[in-house]
């Protein structure tokens, strides 16, 4: 396990825009990290990373659902949001007691939720992580016997880090590829050996198809640049045929209103992740949560189907037949057979 701790930044790679100054803080406070005794071979964070976990994490997955047909939304319960400029940050919600607001989303619906714990760019602790775990376990957080999805968002670019947070009772992670992009495999190994899910955030196409390459599960689509701190509207929806069909597709940006979510629903998103929006006026988060509730189911095929039409022009001799007849299907036709098939 000495490679986990010995990942290093790959040479020739420079994380764009402001991007490139947080990582550079990011591990700075890492080499911190390593110092401290639940990072020494006996500590708990390293023995963390050297044993395989003796389970995995899904909770994240199953809440998603696989071919959902209604919209998932997870919370981003943070306190500040970064700007394109080093140490300046937006207020989003100052004041936040996680707890309180976890407790509050989960009675508004939301499906999960993400746990800023950076300084920096968020306002937050990992500390903060341990309470919010522990209550997901029992209810009213959790349901069915299943602990409530609490996903750690941080700056990740070491190995330790990830370790930190599974001891801290994270359930899932988020990877930001443009901070991390020639390391990502390495921390979605990471993620596999610690029993943790990882949702892979990214932005653009190129990043799409290295998450791809990577076989990551779950992409978040950020329309919002990391590298310039601007938010590009239209983003998501115009990189969504990119994304592998079997990955579960989730949308994040500046999404506050239901025309935005139907938009990104008809792109193929199976989810969003929604943060200022829900740490408003009481009414308007109400009134978004009862909207997303009330949209009608929409199926997401994995795989696209297409059953092309055949001439009989050549006949009863046809070789490719060995001359029966073909069959030229009507929509009624693979209506019934999906029907008769899937039950749908």
């Amino acid at each position: 396990m000495h490679f986990l701790l010995a990942l290093a930044p790959t040479l020739g790679y420079t994380p764009p825009g402001i991007l490139a100054a947080l990582v550079d803080n990011k591990r700075r406070e890492v080499e911190r990290l390593k110092k401290l005794p639940e990072a020494r071979e006996d500590g708990p964070w390293y023995l963390r990373m050297t044993y395989p976990a003796d389970e995995s994490s899904y909770t994240v997955g199953r809440a998603l659902g696989w071919r959902r047909e209604r919209p998932a939304v997870i919370v981003d319960l943070k306190r500040t949001s970064p700007t394109g400029q080093l140490g300046v940050t937006r207020p989003v919600a100052p004041d936040l007691v996680v707890s309180a607001a976890l407790a509050r989303a989960s009675q508004l619906g939301v499906d999960g939720a993400m746990v800023c714990t950076d300084l920096t760019s968020y306002g937050g602790s990992l500390s903060e992580m341990k309470d919010v775990s522990s209550a997901a376990r029992v209810p009213p957080l959790a349901r069915g016997g299943e602990p409530f999805p609490v996903i750690a968002k941080d700056l990740f670019i070491d190995p330790l880090q990830i370790a930190r947070a599974a001891c801290e009772g994270a359930r899932a992670v988020v990877l930001i590829a443009a901070a991390v992009l020639p390391d990502l495999p390495a921390l979605l190994d990471t993620c596999t050996l610690l029993g943790l899910e990882a949702i892979v955030e990214v932005h653009t196409a190129d990043e799409i198809a290295v998450a791809a390459g990577c076989n990551a599960g779950i992409l978040l689509v950020n329309e919002r640049d990391r590298a310039s701190g601007e938010l590009i509207v239209g983003q998501a929806a115009s990189v969504a045929p990119l994304i592998p069909p079997d990955t579960v597709c989730l949308a994040c940006g500046g999404i506050s209103r239901i025309d935005q979510v139907r938009t990104l629903r008809q792109a193929g998103y199976d989810g969003f992740v929604i943060g200022r929006a829900l740490a408003g006026d009481p009414r308007s988060t109400e009134a978004l949560m009862s909207a997303i509730a009330a949209e009608p189911p929409r199926q997401r095929w994995a795989e696209p189907i297409s059953i092309p039409k055949r001439s009989l022009a050549n006949g009863p001799g046809d070789e490719a037949t060995g001359g029966l007849p073909l069959w030229e299907p009507d929509a009624k036709s693979i209506d019934e057979a999906l029907a008769d098939d899937y039950g749908i």
